[in-house]
């Protein structure tokens, strides 16, 4: 385990200012117990080793770094793992596989000064085990220390975000990881995050957005499907369209 600003993210890959997708795992405290959710989310590495990342103020991620401040960033290569995570809800067939416990390995993590309250009564000494994806090859665990009120615009129109900044505690690789997305599990990525995009265009109302992002979603369906070797890629497809289909009810 590295410390603070010892801290090479050079050493799994990262360069400065390039955006990454990555898994991010937070965390709730319920009933004297850590509750992990984990989601697709941008990250981008600056020059004073922070991370920068954006989240909807609504969301579960953002409300539990709200909360108890602590993330942990999960570098993985199954794509199918990136649509159980992002594609979640009460509106999902009850059938469809989601992120569970058995996703998850536990990491030791030194409690500091200032998180001793957040995690009073759960803690033993001074650790906490913070759960991360046991399909990761390499993770970054980091505290939120700044947030401001950005916007931006995209495919929803102007989008009121919450600009969050990370301090990096501790990096740490499993294994090498010599992955390549092929263009297929590329256009899988970009397609689940249209999918959660869908998602709000429903919440919005917006029927004209909705059916512009599912022609979308469709067309990369189609796509994809002509690929049609790439056996995660297929089964993360097949989730999206259901995830799509429980959306048009």
């Amino acid at each position: 385990m590295s410390s603070n600003f010892q801290v090479d993210l050079t050493s799994i890959g990262l360069k400065i200012n390039y955006l990454y997708e990555v898994l991010a795992t937070t965390y709730a405290l319920k009933n004297n117990k850590i509750v992990p959710n984990t989601a697709a989310m941008g990250i981008r590495l600056l020059e004073n080793n922070t991370i920068k990342i954006w989240s909807f103020p609504n969301t579960t991620t953002y409300k539990n770094l709200d909360s108890t401040k602590l993330i942990i960033l999960n570098f993985v290569d199954n794509i199918f793992l990136y649509a159980i995570a992002s594609l979640k809800g009460n509106f999902m067939f009850s059938s469809i596989e989601t992120v569970t416990e058995q996703h998850y390995n536990l990491y030791p993590f030194n409690v500091k000064n200032e998180h001793k309250a957040i995690f009073k009564g759960i803690k033993r000494g001074n650790s906490i085990h913070l759960p991360y994806l046991n399909q990761a090859w390499a993770i970054i665990s980091c505290v939120a220390t700044n947030k401001n009120q950005t916007v931006k615009t995209d495919i929803l129109g102007k989008v009121e975000l919450v600009e969050l900044s990370l301090s990096v505690i501790f990096c740490e690789k499993f294994k090498e990881s010599f992955k390549l997305y092929n263009r297929a599990e590329n256009l899988t990525l970009e397609t689940i995050v249209l999918a959660t995009k869908l998602y709000v265009a429903k919440e919005k109302k917006d029927k004209t957005l909705f059916n512009k992002i599912k022609d979308k979603i469709e067309e990369n369906v189609n796509e994809v499907l002509r690929f049609g070797k790439n056996e995660s890629a297929l089964k993360a497809i097949e989730y999206v369209k259901n995830y799509v289909s429980s959306l048009m009810t």
